[in-house]
């Protein structure tokens, strides 16, 4: 079994990270509604399709407000006007969506499932429901470091923590943990699972727990995803189909930017388009590619291009090799394809 995330990051929070440690929520704290089956057929081998976990575009901030002002449960959340920081909340779940390159909607469906907040009308008690809504920089319930107080921190914590497994996926297959498109594992209620793919296995190592018709797992994850999509009348991104095309391939539409279960982005503002995915360390890798290096794009964030070799470049018309530095590490570039 995995034990990872909210459930046992104490050693994590210890050294400093901002990992999500907050126990599953007290199922009183969600509206009967939530628990209440919202599409049929589930599955626990795919709870959210990888072209919908990283729709980070799907809704801007006053899509989200919008949302929180008249939510499915008959009335605006105290979301809707709640600020942490100087921040409201529709611009904080804006804002690290873009950053960590995940779906808005995501964060808010985990804002309901842990704590209940897309629901309340009022600030909830205890207070720790908002402040460390996601328990990062927590050790224990009570034992919490100020400096990651406020829903703002807590939502790009969320966002950051759910980046990272997936781009743990995207570089080596797995997450620390072993959770990975295609791998059977585990969960502590003791379900083997076999995520269908990246999206799926991040959200079980955030939470390695199925508990379908309750609270606390990936059933209700999957519920209350449903729901909020059907109201919203969301759907998945689209694109071409047909084979799938590697870091810095050119394409039209990001259907076809796919990597070993990793669903991609097609960079459309470049020349021919670029294949692509938002980075913050490492990025997809593949003995039978050309190497790929997450590249710093400025004030845009990290961005995987191709690896390229001076002296013998093949870089694709409109783009150059040149030494660019990593995303978050100016010390350490690399030669790569850039546009």
């Amino acid at each position: 079994m995995r034990r990872r995330g909210k459930w046992v990051a104490a050693a994590a929070a210890l050294v400093g990270v901002a990992a999500a440690c907050s126990k599953a929520a007290d199922p009183s704290v969600l509206p009967a509604m939530d628990l209440q089956s919202a599409a049929g057929g589930f599955d626990p081998n795919e709870i959210l399709d990888s072209a919908s976990m990283q729709d980070a575009a799907a809704f801007d901030g006053p899509g989200i407000e919008a949302f929180l002002q008249r939510t499915p449960y008959g009335g605006a959340s105290f979301l809707a006007t709640y600020a942490s920081h100087g921040v409201a909340a529709s611009d904080a779940v804006a804002a690290a969506a873009a950053q960590y390159h995940v779906n808005p909607l995501v964060l808010l469906v985990h804002a309901e499932m842990d704590q209940g907040l897309v629901a309340s009308s009022g600030y909830p008690s205890p207070s720790s429901r908002v402040e460390f809504a996601f328990g990062c920089g927590c050790v224990a319930a009570g034992q919490c470091d100020p400096a990651y107080q406020g829903f703002d921190k807590q939502i790009a914590c969320l966002a950051s923590a759910l980046r990272d497994r997936l781009d743990a996926i995207a570089a080596t297959g797995t997450t620390t943990n072993g959770w990975g498109p295609g791998v059977t594992t585990t969960t502590l209620d003791a379900v083997a699972v076999t995520p269908a793919d990246d999206s799926t296995a991040a959200l079980y190592d955030y939470a390695p727990v199925v508990a379908q018709g309750q609270a606390g797992g990936n059933w209700l994850f999957w519920n209350v995803w449903h729901g909020y999509a059907a109201v919203l009348g969301y759907s998945p991104p689209s694109g071409p189909t047909g084979a799938s095309s590697w870091v810095g391939a050119a394409c039209t539409g990001s259907g076809s930017c796919a990597y070993a279960g990793t669903a991609g982005t097609c960079a459309t503002q470049f020349p021919g388009g670029l294949c692509t995915l938002a980075c913050t360390t490492s990025c997809p890798s593949s003995p039978s590619q050309v190497g790929t290096f997450c590249a710093d794009f400025g004030g845009q964030g990290g961005y995987c291009v191709a690896v390229c070799n001076p002296a013998d470049p093949q870089c694709r018309s409109g783009y150059t090799c040149k030494s660019v530095a990593q995303f978050g590490a100016p010390g350490t570039t690399a030669n790569v394809c850039f546009p």
